[in-house]
């Protein structure tokens, strides 16, 4: 119901009107101060209040500020000061409980918050109205009412005030949001203006410097725009330079004194330059003191800044700005110090990447050239594998493309360098003779320094002292020293010595590198050619002796053969030793062996004082060159210059060697090495073939005579079985006979058991004879439809299992080459165990099917019986294994081994897998080729 006009319920009709002008005042507002003075002077003459006064809290100090009074002739004769929060206990009550608080009665207020009086000084009002204001939860002051007299506080004026509170509070969240708004706009127009006027910097830098390279003109005008933007300031160029810092530019009105100081250079620590070092930032150093700063005579600049220039990520400059005219920089001047730098970074870039460009198409094109030169002289050689050619031919690219001098090849050999290949000018005699007699390998450090480090070593002016030959090198002006590999691996130093200096630029160095390159890429095919045509002969002396050889067994023989064969490819004498004792004895040898030699190595040596004696290590061949027949313990053969060895391991130890030696060449070429590597690998493998054959042999001769003694035994044992179990079965039915005259129970079950036993063992025999006979019957193969198999081996199975049903699952079977009878009896015990062990189940489910692979057919036979522990699969098939027991299921256990039996004579596999009370598959291969067929 809504309460007539005037009442305590609702607001007054003059209520209302003061809320309605009030509220559409406040539309009209944007600041604070006119909220303020729109809500309290209607506030104060609507309740006939004596005085009113607003107080705001500062958010960022927790502090309350007088925002707008009325009423209050001296506001320090009210309660109502400015002061912390939290010491004003009153208003602190209000804001936390969020509700008004109104005072009606003389005294009523002092007497609640009597510290108001003490703390003030003044006197409190006979009565007050407070009121709280908050905007989203955050609390923004209280309005005050002060009378002079007591006043009762209608419902109606409550309502009033209340409403009044809230929406001064909006008006006054809205001043604020727009005073935000209104300094944000005004921030970003000043930073609009400073990015406005730094892009013009950077805009006229830009043009100012269009394409220029040089970088002395890029500072210069840089130097130019900062100031005329900054009058009064200096800008110097600095560059690092062994630890100090350098100005190399400078602008014209810096103090002569200072031009010297910073000309000399500044230490790194020096603060300005620390800290641009340190952050990689531009650094701006306000009130600048120059005693602080370490910079003497800079005491009239008032701030200063430092600006890195990075080229590629690394710090390649700096620029320094100083003003005279001013002790800060403002953000304005920091901008357009940063746009200047930045222009002059992005030209300093430009420039070092055309000059990168420029060397890089020089070098492109020096290289080209190289390459080129190198491909045509090279064109020729694509045939050749000699090292030495391919060196002569890069020496000669080289020396094409550089001024007169002499290219040489160095190689290490004990402790001197020696030149094997050289090209060029000739060289004065002096020093040719040293290079002709080899130099000091630890005194030539122009060729050690390479070959030590792996990288190339220039000499722009060569350093007579380097290789100790400072009285025979008055010719050599610069040097350039390659390491040289092959495959990887250092072979030697490329040299080159020019007879004037010469400063090896980036180009020269590039050039030089590159041919090296492509003569190593040239060596590395040349190595792989001759490993090849190694490889070849070898393979074909693999081939001719494992020709020869064919599929003889004798050792003396092959060794033989081996040893004609290296006759025949080779120079070298041969002879094969055998291990006897502590002695190795010539057993085998060519014609052309000396008899004195012969004599000795048939007497026998101790190989372990031989150099062959890393034959008795590994399992290779052992070559050694430059033979010394004393040292070797073997005087007999002094006439010899190299030797190899080819050991033959049994039983992990060397019981034979093959043995060659060279009368012609103190060294062992590749193909020699490859071949021989080739007969003694082919005659190994040829005697370990042999003994395999010859222990295959004994052990085929010992299976059969086991198998035939195992077969007549088995036959024997289940005839001879056959007579006694007969008797145990006539006594035991005449025993029975004769207790149904003279009853007695436990006898005749005693006998009832007997008679089972022999029963048993009767089907056990059968078994074995069953065994036997699939182990001996010839298999005569024949194309054999499976279906047929699976369909008799169904109904034998009907006959043994009478009425228990049955649901069979026959898939798709395929013809197969076997043994029919044979294979019958494999699908009937398959079958027949199937619904055995499934007989438990209300209805057996057994399932037949085949699967294909390119070799061979899988036939499986699934069921749902009682399964078995997978643990013991294998154990299936062995006879008389079981693992369940005769009164849980009827058998003998021959019935699987016989199965297995008959698939391996098939040359298939058998496997059973199971998980117990969960049925089991049984499997079986057929093998698809053509092997058993007649």
């Amino acid at each position: 119901m809504t309460s007539p006009p005037g009442t305590e319920l609702g607001l007054s009709a003059s209520l209302a009107e003061n809320l309605q002008n009030i509220t559409e005042a406040l539309a009209a507002t944007g600041t604070q101060r006119e909220v303020i003075e729109i809500v309290l002077a209607p506030a104060v003459q609507a309740l006939g209040a004596t005085a009113g006064i607003v107080l705001l809290v500062d958010q960022a100090d927790q502090q309350l500020k007088i925002a707008g009074s009325q009423g209050y002739e001296d506001l320090n004769l009210t309660v109502w000061q400015e002061g912390k929060v939290e010491d004003h206990v009153l208003i602190s009550d209000i804001l936390r409980m969020q509700e008004a608080l109104y005072f009606e009665q003389v005294g009523e207020l002092k007497a609640a918050y009597p510290e108001l009086e003490r703390r003030t000084g003044a006197l409190a009002a006979v009565s007050s109205a407070m009121l709280p204001m908050f905007l989203d939860r955050r609390p923004l002051g209280v309005i005050v009412l002060d009378f002079t007299h007591p006043h009762h506080f209608t419902s109606a004026e409550r309502r009033f005030l209340k409403i009044l509170a809230a929406q001064c509070a909006i008006a006054l969240g809205r001043a604020e949001a727009i005073q935000t708004l209104e300094a944000r706009v005004e921030e970003r127009t000043r930073q609009l203006e400073e990015e406005r006027a730094a892009q013009e910097v950077f805009v006229t830098f830009t043009e100012a410097v269009g394409s220029e390279t040089e970088l002395p003109s890029l500072v210069r005008q840089a130097i130019t725009v900062l100031q005329s933007r900054f009058l009064g300031a200096s800008i110097g160029y600095y560059e690092e330079e062994e630890g100090l810092w350098k100005a190399r530019v400078w602008s014209s009105d810096m103090n002569p004194a200072l031009i010297a100081v910073v000309s000399a250079g500044l230490p790194s620590e020096t603060p300005i330059f620390e800290k641009v070092l340190r952050t990689r930032q531009p650094e701006f150093t306000d009130a600048w003191d120059a005693e602080r700063e370490g910079i003497l005579l800079s005491e009239e600049y008032g701030a200063v800044a430092g600006y890195p220039l990075l080229v590629n990520g690394e710090l390649h400059s700096l620029l320094a700005v100083g003003l005279r005219d001013s002790r800060y920089w403002n953000e304005a001047d920091r901008r357009l110090v940063r746009a200047v730098g930045r222009g002059l970074n992005l030209a300093l870039e430009r420039t070092q990447i055309a000059r990168q460009l420029t060397i890089q198409n020089a070098e492109l094109q020096a290289r080209t050239q190289a390459l080129e030169a190198f491909a045509d002289l090279t064109r020729d050689l694509t045939l050749t594998t000699d090292p030495l050619l391919l060196i002569r031919r890069a020496q000669e690219v080289m020396l094409s493309m550089l001024a007169d001098g002499a290219a040489l090849y160095y190689v290490p050999e004990g402790d001197r360098w020696y030149a094997r290949s050289q090209h060029g000018l000739p060289l004065q005699p002096e020093l040719q003779a040293s290079i002709d007699d080899g130099l000091p390998y630890a005194e030539t450090h122009n060729v050690l320094i390479p070959w030590t480090t792996g990288q190339p070593f220039y000499q722009d002016v060569y350093d007579r002292d380097t290789d100790g030959l400072a009285s025979v090198v008055d010719q050599i002006g610069a040097t350039a020293m390659l390491p040289l590999r092959m495959e990887g691996e250092l072979m030697g130093v490329l040299g080159f010595g020019l007879f004037q200096q010469r400063r090896w630029s980036s180009v020269d160095r590039v050039v030089l590198e590159t041919v090296v390159q492509s003569l190593e890429l040239a060596l590395d095919r040349a190595a792989k050619t001759r490993r090849l045509q190694e490889e070849r002969a070898a393979l074909e002396a693999f081939a001719h002796f494992t020709e020869v050889v064919g599929s003889e067994t004798d050792v003396h023989t092959l060794v033989r053969q081996a040893i004609a064969l290296l006759g025949d490819v080779s120079t070298a004498d041969s002879v094969y030793v055998e291990r006897d004792g502590g002695l190795f004895k010539a057993t085998v040898w060519n014609p052309q062996v000396d008899p004195a030699l012969l004599a000795r190595l048939r007497a026998g040596f101790l190989l372990e004082r031989s150099s062959l004696a890393p034959v008795l290590q590994a399992n290779t061949a052992a070559f050694i060159e430059h033979w010394n027949a004393t040292a070797q313990w073997i005087e007999e053969s002094m006439h010899f210059q190299a030797m190899a060895g080819y050991p033959i391991f049994k039983e992990g130890e060397v019981q034979n060697v093959l043995i060659i030696g060279s009368q012609t060449s103190a060294t062992w070429s590749e193909r020699d090495k490859g071949i021989f590597r080739a007969v003694g690998h082919s005659l190994n493998l040829a005697l370990d073939r042999a003994r395999h054959a010859q222990d295959l042999t004994d052990r085929t001769q010992q299976l059969e005579e086991l198998t035939q003694e195992l077969q007549a035994f088995t036959y024997s044992a289940s005839h001879d079985l056959r007579t006694p179990v007969r008797h145990v079965m006539g006594f035991t039915e005449l025993a029975q006979k004769a207790l149904a005259d003279t009853p007695n129970e436990k006898a005749y079950q005693h006998m009832e058991v007997v008679k089972q036993g022999a029963l048993r063992m009767t089907a056990m025999i059968d078994g074995m004879l069953l065994l036997s006979r699939s182990g001996r019957e010839a298999l005569h193969p024949q194309l054999v439809n499976l279906d047929d198999l699976v369909l008799q081996a169904q109904q034998d199975a009907g006959a043994e299992f009478g009425d228990h049903p049955v649901h069979w699952d026959i898939g798709a079977l395929p013809q197969v080459w076997g043994n029919r009878a044979m294979l019958q009896q494999v699908m009937t015990n398959l079958l027949s165990n199937a619904v055995k062990y499934s007989s438990t189940r209300e209805v057996s489910q057994v399932r037949v099917w085949a699967q294909e692979s390119q070799e061979e057919w899988t036939i499986a036979v699934k069921d749902n019986g009682v399964g078995f522990n997978p643990d013991y699969a294998q154990k299936l098939f062995g006879i008389f294994q079981r693992l369940h027991t005769e009164r849980q299921f009827k058998g003998t256990g021959v019935g699987l081994a016989t199965v297995r039996r008959i698939v391996l004579k098939h040359g298939g596999r058998v496997s059973a897998e199971s998980v117990e009370h969960e049925g089991a598959t049984f499997s079986f291969t057929l093998p698809k080729n053509s092997l058993i067929r007649p």
